[in-house]
């Protein structure tokens, strides 16, 4: 059963939404399965970057199939989501405040969201651990020249950085195509500035290590302040509205 809200999807995520669906029937996993629309999609504020999101949660696993290269399918059963909801994982916590349920015929999602694990904030430490994995990858990347592949990961890495910014701040991150707005809310023009950069597309490869050099700068800022005792707790009560 697709919910109303599909209505107001356009047709690349109504195309995508109907194939998943026809794939959780063709493997009897309909009747239980959740599938939230997610990311800049959700939000209505898709660019040339973006592809599109869905969540897919099940009671138990489910096989994984191929897909196209815009499409990102994130399958999670319902126990493996509500631990990391409770563990501070913002990916599922953002499903939560800004997903679109397209269908969810056992009506589990509600009874998810009355779950008082549904109103934990992220741990913006956890996307310090994760941009530094990315940043791993995207130099490694650079050194080879894969100059195209290198944007795209020190983009995600750039994104980890600015969740965590935003989380730290208090500020819940909203999609990528409107972090940098947030960023100026609260006080880091530089970082917005540069991350709209990445997410336009660099020139060159002289600009994108300039880029680089800039976030691995700000995730050693991170690095120091997760070694600060009490430092997770100076938070602003700066917010961006929906």
């Amino acid at each position: 059963m697709l919910l109303a809200v599909t209505g107001a999807l356009n047709s690349t995520v109504k195309r995508h939404l109907a194939d998943i669906v026809a794939k959780l029937q063709e493997v009897q996993a309909s009747a239980e399965a959740t599938v939230i629309l997610v990311g800049s999609a959700a939000r209505e504020k898709q660019t040339w970057r973006s592809d599109t999101d869905f969540l897919v949660i099940t009671p138990m696993g489910l096989p994984r199939w191929r897909v196209p290269v815009d499409l990102h399918i994130h399958f999670e059963t319902r126990e493996t989501f509500l631990k990391k909801l409770n563990r501070g994982n913002d990916f599922e916590a953002w499903a939560v405040r800004f997903g679109k349920v397209c269908t969810d015929a056992s009506g589990w999602w509600p009874q998810a969201l009355a779950d008082k694990e549904s109103q934990v904030w992220p741990d913006w430490q956890l996307k310090v651990h994760h941009a530094r994995k990315r940043q791993s990858i995207a130099s490694r990347m650079l050194e080879d020249g894969d100059w195209d592949a290198a944007e795209e990961e020190y983009l995600m890495f750039a994104t980890h950085i600015a969740r965590a910014f935003l989380l730290r701040a208090h500020v819940f991150p909203l999609s990528r195509p409107e972090m940098p707005a947030q960023l100026v809310e609260i006080g880091l023009p530089s970082d917005a500035h540069l991350l709209d950069q990445l997410i336009s597309g660099t020139k060159d490869v002289e600009e994108l290590q300039q880029i680089a050099t800039f976030f691995e700068q700000r995730l050693d800022e991170l690095e120091q302040l997760t070694k600060t005792p009490g430092a997770q707790r100076k938070l602003t009560t700066k917010r961006l509205s929906k």
